[in-house]
């Protein structure tokens, strides 16, 4: 009972940290403001979360062009301490291989997880908020995913289909990332 409750406690905490690490990623990617002045409602969030762990990396670790860098390292390091942590537990297997496959697993599953969350947050928003500055951000932040597919589907009866298909890729994509999880974790005991 004490692993489960320890495991869920570490998940959520980990979770939370690196996807907003991640949160910082996406929205300096896309060129979305992050700055307290900016009005973004998500800084405050972000800053208090993540900057006690990007602001040191920042100092070694360069920014690749778009891509910040030290915030994705900084993502990564906290779900690496997460899988560990489990792996202390007995949770997962304390093999340095299978950590690190756990852990590359664990972050991409972050990253599917909150692009469906901010998707699904979209969507909702679209059907009672569009005027609110919350759903102006939610649009610059999920349009880059949805514009692809709204090029490819046309509307059905004046409804667009783009935001449920793009639910659906990402849900086909965690599906397949869990299996190739599986099977690569099934190499490793099964050679």
């Amino acid at each position: 009972m004490f692993n489960h409750i320890a495991s869920l406690l570490i998940e959520v905490l980990a979770s939370v940290i690196a996807g907003a690490a991640l949160l910082r990623v996406y929205l300096q990617f896309h060129f979305i403001p992050l700055s307290l002045k900016s009005g973004n409602p998500f800084a405050p969030f972000v800053f208090a979360t993540t900057n006690w762990l990007v602001m040191p990396l920042r100092k070694c670790v360069p920014s690749w062009g778009r891509l910040d860098s030290a915030s994705g390292l900084a993502a990564y390091l906290v779900i690496v301490c997460k899988c560990a942590a489990l792996a202390f537990l007995g949770l997962l297997s304390t093999e340095p291989l299978a950590l690190f496959l756990d852990s590359i697993y664990a972050l991409l599953s972050l990253i599917l997880s909150c692009l469906s969350s901010l998707t699904l947050a979209y969507a909702l928003l679209s059907w009672v908020q569009r005027d609110s500055p919350v759903f102006d951000l939610m649009s610059r932040m999920v349009l880059p995913l949805l514009v692809p597919i709204r090029r490819r589907l046309p509307t059905i009866g004046g409804l667009d289909l783009s935001v449920f298909v793009l639910l659906i890729l990402l849900q086909v994509l965690e599906i397949v990332l869990r299996d190739g999880h599986i099977y690569l974790l099934r190499l490793i005991w099964n050679p």
